[in-house]
């Protein structure tokens, strides 16, 4: 399984042009090629987006929900991490140029799972920097956010660099324990290196 997942994670986060063929037979339990699934880049507003017509606590709730996703898998809590997601969660990923891989049920867990493993022996300190949330839409119980961002990594505590900008797109539903990520898309603007 660490193979499987290794050559997923490559697909994922490094663009090779001669692995995308390989990859789709190789993907993990759980995992599909997302060929719909792309990076939001554009931003037509139906409405202002200033009106005061929304929730101003559900709006604080769900921008802490985005604030506890970085910190749990920036402090590699995948438990804590998997708690923001509903149980039959979407998770997309992909990086410019390559097709992006859609992960849902025990295939999503144990992939993340295992990233954060590697990723915390890795002497790799990553930080998610979530700067802006746009409120695409927003009912009662629903949600569609834009979320931009900074990934930096620090190595072994002595050096600091910017990994990428994020571009994230979700989609909450609000239930009896509060909002949760029903769909998330990540897709980093510049290929991330491991």
């Amino acid at each position: 399984m660490k193979q499987i997942a290794s050559l997923a994670l490559t697909v994922l986060l490094v663009a090779a042009p001669s692995l995308p063929a390989l990859a789709e037979a190789a993907l993990p339990e759980g995992a599909s090629i997302a060929k719909d699934a792309k990076a939001l880049l554009t931003y037509t507003p139906k409405a202002n987006p200033g009106t005061a017509d929304f929730d101003a606590t559900d709006r604080l709730a769900i921008a802490n929900q985005i604030y506890a996703y970085s910190f749990a898998y920036d402090n590699y809590e995948s438990e804590a991490w998997f708690d923001l997601f509903t149980s039959d969660a979407v998770f997309v990923a992909g990086v410019p140029g390559e097709q992006a891989i859609s992960f849902s049920g025990d295939g999503f867990r144990t992939f993340w799972t295992e990233r954060m493993k590697e990723f915390s022996s890795s002497g790799n300190q990553r930080r998610h920097l979530m700067t802006n949330i746009l409120f695409l839409g927003q009912t009662a119980d629903t949600a569609h956010v834009s979320v931009t961002g900074l990934l930096t990594n620090a190595t072994n505590g002595k050096t600091f660099a910017a990994v990428s900008s994020l571009n994230y797109e979700g989609w909450l539903v609000k239930g009896s324990d509060g909002w949760k990520i029903q769909r998330w898309h990540d897709f980093p603007d510049s290929v991330v290196p491991e």
